[in-house]
């Protein structure tokens, strides 16, 4: 057999349980990813994919932080930028009626 399609796979993670490693495979397939078992090194079972598709099969695996894509933090960040005027208008909404009666109070002799 001839071994140089095998050498574009990586192990992207070995495992101690066989199951493991199988229903990790069968994720990475279901996501799109190809994705073989390598049980060169018993009893650890490794789970390889094509070189390119090494950093989205981290990805869906949670080998790798989704905070290190700036993509997704930008993203992020846009989507709390009403956080802060919606807090501000919550606090204008409590606090400017209690300060009214809390004035009015006072003022009718209270």
């Amino acid at each position: 057999m001839d071994d140089e399609p095998q050498s574009d796979l990586i192990v992207i993670e070995w495992f101690d349980d066989p199951d493991a490693a199988n229903r990790s495979a069968a994720t990475l397939v279901e996501h799109g990813v190809g994705a073989v078992l390598d049980d060169t090194h018993p009893p650890r079972t490794g789970v390889a994919v094509l070189g390119d598709d090494a950093s989205r099969a981290r990805e869906l695996l949670g080998l790798v932080e989704v905070d290190d894509h700036p993509d997704e933090v930008e993203l992020r960040t846009v989507s709390r930028s009403w956080l802060i005027p919606a807090l501000i208008f919550a606090a204008a909404l409590v606090l400017v009626p209690l300060i009214a009666f809390f004035v009015s109070f006072k003022l009718a002799g209270g």
